[in-house]
């Protein structure tokens, strides 16, 4: 899997959203597709810069994106921070107002909903959170050479 490693920092939230997205485009994924992967990217790319490491720390995050079988998107998000299992929340209580519901979990929640498959493990002082996305046939636009 081809990868994108850069510092935890704002200032490269565009070139890990550029890198996934100039792949997926090439893939032919359609917009809506695009935009699945692009809000789940965002929420968890900022999530680590935000919370993974200490205020002082310089930290990276990882981005790995590929193919599987012409019908599956994968997209992997590895940092070095702290551990973290955004699966372990359990998910908000959206039948709540916002000022009822506690606070955080909203984004992994969204994250769940965008992605067909989310999976969380802990190796060797990395966090690594896999995202899989199912690509209809229909989402594939005609590739052109």
């Amino acid at each position: 899997m081809d990868t994108l490693r850069l510092p935890a920092k704002m200032e490269h939230l565009d070139r890990f959203r550029s890198y996934v997205l100039d792949k997926a485009a090439h893939w032919g994924l359609d917009d809506d597709l695009l935009f699945k992967i692009e809000l789940a990217l965002e929420e968890l790319i900022v999530n680590v810069i935000h919370y993974a490491y200490a205020e002082h720390d310089h930290g990276e995050v990882e981005v790995g994106c590929s193919l599987v079988n012409d019908s599956i998107l994968h997209l992997c998000i590895q940092d070095w921070g702290k551990p973290f299992d955004p699966l372990a929340r359990p998910d908000p209580d959206t039948t709540q107002g916002i000022n009822e519901r506690g606070v955080g979990g909203l984004g992994i929640h969204l994250v769940r909903r965008m992605a067909d498959q989310v999976t969380y493990q802990r190796e060797q002082g990395c966090n690594i959170l896999n995202l899989y996305f199912q690509i209809p046939k229909e989402c594939l636009l005609p590739i052109e050479n």
